[in-house]
């Protein structure tokens, strides 16, 4: 089963005003209904979208830290904001203030998080703060997420906080995976994932960034209302 939030208040605005606010399509637990998410993302996309899967290692070096890393397809760059400290990202040959890494399943100290095809993801190392900068032009993105919110946290874009527990489901069992997309019509921004324990990290791989056609001004209401029950914070914390 998938999950929609669309982030809106529609008590007194318009639906045009409505569909300007992100929206957050969450798939169903699992590698089967997270595939199936991301075949419906990529069905819905024009032509002339990126996908990253961080399984060039002619151009990634697995294993090694950095406070960034940029794309080898051209989609953006993720970055280290806020390093985390402690556990298993300070084991073996990684510091968790070295930053973010591709890893494989040789290379990696944890074992919550793996590849969804080829053999590389992008690991945030347990940063309690992982920027997403994204090219310029597209209005959505998608990809999938391993082993989130063991320990709680959110994912903030266009002024707006997603609560892990509100999207996965408290306290996630070590190694689940899901398929995350994003739309705004306007344009997505940069996209921060926050972590709330400085020991608790997760693995992106898949990551397309497109332009799609915006949805339905019915299902905009319909996810609206949702979006107020699921009462999302305004970004409002460091």
């Amino acid at each position: 089963m998938k999950t929609l939030v669309a982030i809106t208040v529609l008590l007194s605005v318009g639906l045009a005003q409505a569909s300007a606010a992100p929206i957050l399509s969450i798939s169903g637990r699992g590698l089967s209904a997270a595939s199936t998410a991301e075949a419906d993302f990529l069905n819905s996309v024009h032509s002339g979208f990126l996908t990253e899967t961080f399984d060039d290692n002619s151009f990634y070096s697995v294993g090694v830290q950095s406070t960034k890393i940029v794309s080898s397809t051209g989609i953006g760059g993720f970055s280290t904001i806020e390093v985390g400290y402690g556990g298993l990202c300070d084991s073996g040959p990684y510091a968790c203030d070295s930053g973010i890494a591709v890893l494989n399943a040789t290379e990696s100290p944890f074992s919550g998080r793996f590849a969804v095809s080829g053999g590389n993801w992008l690991d945030s190392m347990d940063a309690r703060q992982m920027d997403i900068s994204l090219a310029k032009g597209f209005n959505s993105i998608g990809f999938y997420i391993t082993d989130p919110n063991d320990a709680g946290g959110r994912l903030s874009v266009g002024g707006v906080d997603f609560e892990f527990d509100n999207i996965f489901g408290s306290g996630q069992s070590n190694g689940r995976i899901f398929y995350v997309s994003l739309f705004d019509q306007s344009g997505l921004g940069d996209i921060s994932i926050f972590s709330n324990n400085s020991d608790d990290g997760y693995g992106i791989d898949n990551v397309t960034v497109a332009n799609v056609t915006e949805p339905g001004t019915v299902s905009l209401l319909v996810l609206g209302l949702f979006g107020i029950a699921l009462a999302v914070k305004r970004r409002g914390r460091g």
